[in-house]
């Protein structure tokens, strides 16, 4: 199933069945028991009833993630599932980032036009992922870059507002975009290329605090773990540019922000034998060279 055509869920939704689900792990629950909770016939319009499928689409993609299991007319959550909690979106978001990427969900990406998966989400993330971290996007300023981005017989990304505005909620929930701070007038749904909420999480689950690491080393595991970041398998396999000297844009603005907010030290050592270049716009040159980075403690604990 496609992730940004119908008849694909929106994150929301899925959230919803996996924290009901998440509250007795271990138990089956039938698919009309479930729907009758979640989805009650009253709570809807009068045309809707009997017809709207947005909880069978939630069940459907959460089943074609890996989330849960369907067996006859029973959904439970599957193996990797079962460590959600109901109170946790954000452990919930790190494993739909997890399953969205997956090596074999997205086999031969750049290869045909094939949407199946997340493959779609995937090649849209990858291209979305090389603009600038600091520009505000709509559907009317993606429909005018993303001209040639991708390969002719992949297509663009973006071919229509649907997709676009699925792309907005799907981007935001696995941390690999967010809205801007200040939304611009008017009712266009609007995202920025800052992936910083992903990276933490990558660090955090990656690396213990006090971890320090070769600034080089770092910057790889990460783009290794979240490989549509520029430089990564999937964004070398669609052939994206990278036009940064060494580091993205789009990391470079996660690792400052790391630095910013207290969960990552940014280090140069006069010693060391290698050194990263980030972009920084803030500096007359648009460049911060470091050479290690320490994890440190999350201020959220």
């Amino acid at each position: 199933m496609t992730l940004l055509n119908d008849p694909a869920s929106f994150p929301s939704p899925m959230w919803i069945v996996a924290r009901y689900l998440a509250v007795n792990p271990g138990r089956p629950h039938s698919r009309d028991s479930l729907r009758a909770v979640l989805a009650p016939g009253s709570l809807l319009p009068v045309n809707k009833r009997g017809t709207d499928s947005t909880f069978d689409s939630a069940v459907r993609s959460l089943e074609d993630l890996g989330v849960v299991r369907v067996e006859a007319d029973d959904v439970s959550l599957s193996e990797i599932g079962a460590s959600l909690r109901p109170d946790d979106f954000a452990t919930f978001s790190d494993l739909l980032r997890r399953q969205v990427l997956e090596p074999t969900r997205n086999a031969a990406i750049a290869d045909s036009g094939d949407q199946s998966g997340p493959k779609d989400l995937v090649r849209a993330l990858s291209w979305f992922l090389t603009l600038d971290p600091l520009v505000t996007m709509s559907h009317d300023d993606v429909v005018q870059r993303q001209r040639g981005a991708l390969a002719e017989h992949l297509g663009n990304p973006f071919v229509n507002d649907v997709r676009w505005i699925r792309f907005t909620y799907w981007a935001s929930a696995l941390g690999l975009a967010a809205p801007p701070l200040l939304p611009p007038a008017g009712r266009a749904q609007t995202l920025v290329p800052d992936c910083a909420a992903a990276v933490f999480r990558t660090v955090r689950a990656k690396w213990p605090p006090g971890t320090r690491l070769a600034a080089r080393e770092a910057v790889a595991g990460i783009v290794d773990e979240l490989p549509v970041l520029p430089g990564g398998r999937y964004s070398l396999a669609l052939g994206l540019p990278n036009e940064a000297a060494d580091v993205s844009a789009t990391l470079s603005f996660a690792l400052l922000c790391g630095d910013e907010y207290g969960w990552l030290k940014l280090d140069r050592r006069s010693d060391a034998d290698d050194e990263v270049l980030l972009v920084d716009p803030d500096r007359s040159n648009r460049t911060l060279r470091i050479t290690h980075v320490e994890v440190q403690e999350a201020a959220d604990g």
